[in-house]
C-alpha cells in the first residue's frame, strides 16, 4: 500500500513566521479583586471570609476576634439576623449554601462560654453624650 504524498497535510513551519503557530493571545487577563457576594449583602458588615476560616481549622479564639472587630454581640446577631448572606452564597449553586448564622451563632456562645467580653474593646463615648446605668438612679455624663 502506497500513499502519494499530496495526501498528507504539510506539517507547520515553525521556525519561520512564529506569530502564526498556534493560538495567539491579543488580551491579557486581568484580576480584579471584588468583594464576595456574602460580605456584600450582609447587613452587619462583617468580614465573613475570616472568621469562617479561622473557624474551619479550629482556632475559635481567632475566629471570634475576626467576628467581634465588627459584630460586639454576634450569638444575638445569629440568632435575630434574616441572613441574606446565606442567600448569596456561591456554594449553593454546588450544593448548600454555607450556614454563616450558625457559625456566628456557634462563636458567640463559645465566647461566653469561656468568661469571654461581650465587646472586647472600651466603649468610647463621644463628648457632650448622656447614659443612664441600668439598676442604679445614677447618672453619668461622658466627657
Amino acid at each position: 500500500m502506497s500513499h502519494s504524498p499530496h495526501d498528507l497535510t504539510p506539517l507547520p513551519d515553525l521556525l519561520h513566521g512564529a506569530a502564526l503557530a498556534g493560538p495567539v493571545r491579543t488580551r491579557k487577563p486581568v484580576y480584579t479583586d471584588l468583594l464576595p457576594p456574602c460580605n456584600a449583602r450582609c447587613p452587619a458588615g462583617e468580614n465573613i471570609q475570616a472568621y469562617l476560616a479561622a473557624a474551619r481549622v479550629g482556632e475559635y479564639e481567632r475566629a471570634w476576634r475576626e467576628l467581634v472587630a465588627d459584630n460586639p454581640l454576634p450569638a444575638i446577631h445569629g440568632r435575630v439576623c434574616y441572613h441574606p448572606c446565606e442567600d448569596s452564597c456561591n456554594r449553593a449553586d454546588l450544593d448548600s449554601s454555607v450556614s454563616i448564622h450558625s457559625v456566628e451563632r456557634f462563636l458567640g456562645y463559645w465566647s461566653s462560654g469561656r468568661g469571654r467580653a461581650a465587646c472586647p474593646r472600651p466603649i468610647t463615648w463621644p463628648a457632650g453624650v448622656t447614659r443612664w446605668r441600668s439598676g442604679t438612679p445614677a447618672r453619668s455624663r461622658a466627657g
